[in-house]
Order: structure tokens, then C-alpha cells, then sequence
């Protein structure tokens, strides 16, 4: 986003007149980082909206010299999840592991749970923060720089980890599911 320095800026000073361009050009990726870090979509929906006013009250906080704004949102997001694990996860009830909209094509909906759950197979045999990388390059489709800010590697470092992850992905998963992995078929939600 060209004028983001600027908006940040004004916020910063109590305008925030332009938080709601920032929150356009960040919910939708900071609510699929969650999503796949939770897999509920309610969940997703409720850290992704604490996440944001976290950012609204703690705004003024942000150093840019420090880094990006996108990782330091980001960074917000990761100890937001990590605050809501700390805290226990709560059981989900039957009716959401079923979250099907009426328009879906049931049986295309069942092949897709039974790859989603094929790639969740895979991806927890990796160390969270491979998996974190994984994300960020596929699914949120970040710079090597931008992950390496936000993961606190080199760039060189997550080049490398995401290559390798991948290339185990490739080995050991079906075509199917290795094909749905990185088409990111993930980002249809249930």
C-alpha cells in the first residue's frame, strides 16, 4: 500500500480517520494466518478482531525503524494465537466441524476435508516454525523479506527452510492433496 506510512503516521498522532484502509489491506491475510493456525473458523473470526483492536489501542507503539508494519502486525497475530492455545482450546461443538454453506457441492466438500486433513497430516510433523513459513510463502503470499522480519530468520534462512519443506511435502504426500496444498485450495472455508 503506497500511503500506509502515512496513515500509520496520522493514527499515530489520534487520527484515525485511515485505520479502516489499513484493517481492508490486512484482515483478510491476518484472518487466514489465524484460520490455519486454528482451523475454527468462529475462533479465527474472534483473535482476528482482538488482533485489530490491539493494534488500534497499541498503535502509537509501532517503530518503523524497527521493521515493517505488516510484520509487526503479524507478530501481534502470532502472540494473539499463542495467547489463545495458552488459555486452553475449547471444545468444538459437532455443528462447526460441519460448517458447510447450503450451496456447496457436498461431495466436492468431503474430498476437500479428506485432502485438508491429508495436508494437517503432513504439516504437524514439521516444526511450527517451518510450518509458519510455509504459510506465509503460500498462503499469505509474502516476500522472503517480509517472513524473514516477522519469523526473525534471515531471508536466506527461510529460502532454505521453505525448499526443504516443500520438498519433503512433495515426497510424501498424494498428488491430489500435494496438488490442493499448493493451488491453495485451503483458502475456501468450510
Amino acid at each position: 500500500m503506497e500511503n500506509e506510512s502515512e496513515i500509520i503516521r496520522e493514527c499515530q498522532a489520534g487520527n484515525f480517520e485511515g485505520f479502516g484502509v489499513l484493517y481492508k489491506a490486512y484482515v483478510r491475510r491476518i484472518y487466514d494466518f489465524i484460520y490455519y493456525k486454528t482451523y475454527h473458523k468462529e475462533t479465527a473470526e474472534d483473535i482476528a478482531s482482538a488482533v485489530f483492536m490491539k493494534v488500534l489501542e497499541n498503535i502509537k507503539s509501532y517503530k518503523p525503524g524497527k521493521g515493517s508494519f505488516s510484520a509487526w502486525l503479524y507478530g501481534i497475530a502470532r502472540n494473539a494465537v499463542i495467547d489463545h492455545y495458552r488459555k486452553g482450546k475449547p471444545e468444538i461443538p459437532v455443528e462447526d466441524i460441519w460448517d458447510l454453506p447450503e450451496t456447496r457441492d457436498f461431495t466436492a466438500d468431503i474430498d476437500n476435508k479428506n485432502r485438508l486433513e491429508e495436508v494437517r497430516t503432513h504439516l504437524v510433523k514439521f516444526k511450527p516454525a517451518h510450518r509458519q513459513i510455509i504459510i506465509l510463502r503460500l498462503w499469505q503470499e509474502l516476500s522472503y523479506r517480509e517472513i524473514a522480519e516477522i519469523s526473525g530468520n534471515s531471508e536466506a534462512n527461510c529460502k532454505m527452510i521453505f525448499s526443504r519443506t516443500i520438498g519433503k511435502l512433495r515426497s510424501e504426500m498424494s498428488l491430489p492433496a500435494l496438488i490442493f496444498f499448493l493451488s491453495m485450495g485451503l483458502f475456501e472455508k468450510y
